[in-house]
């Protein structure tokens, strides 16, 4: 997929291609296909871009703890901040966030000192803000309760919890109250100089459903419900400050004005699907099937740790799924469950100072003596081929106080009359306001389609004027005025952004 936008970065212009119609109401689909730029630098992750008042873009690389100035053909000029705590332009210890700011300016939120870099137009940093409240750092930077946005007001906008009214009857003395999640959630906007708080509006969230009970040795243990069908509402901030509320019951939006007042859109075309008591039955069935063998599978692999790394025994009833595969690297000398054996080519774990080496592939001459890459990292371009002659984990020391007795959770699925009665337009999260005043709706497709995420396009007038699909392993992260959509994709080479200028 990198070929695709590599072979084409030197065209003017992004191209996209009219596909079949797929569904039954709204515009055809049409699919991007070409950019006008992709990056070379190697990045770690791409946690947000903004574009600058000159085209350039701040780019937040939150995985090397680095933000980057990149040109208009996406080359690196210039390093803000840096993941080096020696420096004077340190980046911080964790993941930050970029969010709008007045002016043009930008404000960069690190999460751990509690503090707001502002970057001016030009990609300075010029000084250093207070966060208005620490208790609101997580909804700032978290990425999964929407984009926060600055209103007509100045005021930064995000997403906050509703809480739960305390109980009518306080429970008995000694006993902890746990209440329900709520259904609902604020949409509020925060001064920074005088940290004054205002609500905004409200949005309904996928209702969850949480079960407490005491385990046999004393403590609480959680379970949450699953809900397979969630239906919710979703909100952006458009470039002139007005927030869209994108209602997922009827599909329409209903926009909050700076001045307070209020306008909606008429319901959008979409191919709504009833779900019957069958199709209900069908999904709950379906999850609770899947979280079953996930749990199962999990349960059998904490209890081969448990018996392995305490010198337990397995327990006389257990049953090891069919589908069930031991993960590799485990030790050659570990005792296996009744009935499981290490399979054909397994590639077990490096004994103490064993050196692990590259055993050839069919076609391979001698082998490598390279070490690879750890399992929990991303795979990295290089000469290695083959297979791992054993894999380094962990130094554990066998024995010590033996932990109880791992337990298997049974998975918990919300019931089907509390299924919503048509499958969602959207899921959470899906919504984006570009820099042209339109809304991306990331839509759920009812029969899957080839190709990679569908986004409904809404007018500011809140009319569905176009639909695109993005290529297969491309995400959304950001815009740029003048129908300018940023793209992001990993290959071998690393993670890479793409600048797409639509027609």
């Amino acid at each position: 997929m990198a070929g695709l936008l590599l072979a084409l970065a030197n065209t003017a212009a992004a191209q996209v291609s009219t596909a079949p119609p797929t569904l039954s109401v709204g515009p055809a689909i049409r699919r991007i296909s070409t950019a006008s730029a992709l990056s070379t630098e190697q990045l770690g992750s791409i946690n947000g871009v903004r574009q600058l008042r000159d085209g350039r873009v701040l780019l937040n690389d939150g995985q090397r703890r680095r933000l980057l100035v990149l040109d208009t053909s996406l080359k690196v000029v210039e390093i803000v901040l840096d993941s080096l705590s020696e420096s004077s332009n340190f980046y911080g210890t964790r993941a930050g966030t970029l969010l709008p700011y007045r002016a043009d300016t930008i404000l960069f939120v690190d999460p751990a000192a509690y503090a707001m870099l502002v970057i001016d137009p030009q990609g300075k940093a010029t000084r250093v803000r207070s966060v208005p409240r620490v208790q609101d750092v997580g909804q700032l930077t978290s990425g999964s309760n929407g984009v926060p946005g600055l209103d007509g007001k100045g005021r930064i906008v995000f997403r906050t919890w509703a809480e739960a009214a305390p109980p009518k009857v306080a429970p008995p003395p000694g006993m902890p109250w746990f209440p329900q999640e709520p259904d609902s959630a604020f949409i509020v906007g925060i001064d920074v100089d005088s940290r004054k708080l205002d609500t905004l509006g409200a949005i309904r969230i996928p209702k969850q459903e949480n079960s407490v009970r005491i385990n046999p040795q004393g403590g609480w243990n959680f379970q949450s419900v699953t809900n397979p069908v969630p239906s919710t509402d979703e909100w952006a901030v458009l470039p002139d400050g007005v927030i869209a509320f994108v209602r997922g019951r009827d599909y329409r939006v209903d926009y909050r004005h700076p001045d307070g007042t209020w306008t909606s859109s008429a319901k959008l075309p979409f191919p709504w699907q009833r779900l019957t008591e069958e199709d209900k039955q069908r999904i709950v069935d379906s999850v609770r099937a899947e979280q079953t063998r996930q749990a199962m599978s999990g349960y059998v692999s904490q209890l081969m740790r448990w018996v392995n790394q305490f010198n337990n025994e397995y327990p006389k009833d257990l049953v090891v799924p069919k589908d069930f595969r031991i993960q590799q690297g485990l030790q050659k000398s570990w005792k296996l469950p009744p009935g499981l054996s290490f399979p054909e080519k397994y590639v077990y774990g490096c004994a103490p100072g064993e050196e692990p080496t590259m055993l050839p592939a069919v076609g391979d001459s001698a082998a490598k003596a390279v070490v690879p890459p750890p399992l929990s990292a991303p795979s990295a371009p290089g000469p290695m081929t083959g297979t791992p002659s054993c894999i380094p984990g962990p130094i554990s020391v066998p024995g010590g106080n033996s932990p109880p007795m791992p337990q298997l959770r049974t998975p918990g699925v919300m019931a089907p009359a509390d299924l919503p009665d048509y499958q969602p337009p959207f899921s959470t999260n899906s919504v984006r306001a570009d820099g042209d005043g339109n809304l991306w709706v990331r839509i759920n497709t009812l029969k899957p389609i080839p190709g990679g995420a569908v986004y409904d396009i809404i007018s500011r007038e809140g009319e569905l004027v176009d639909r695109l699909q993005l290529p297969q392993g491309y995400t959304l992260v950001g815009f740029g005025a003048g129908r300018i959509v940023y793209l992001s994709m990993r290959d071998a080479k690393g993670q890479h952004l793409a600048r797409v200028r639509l027609r």
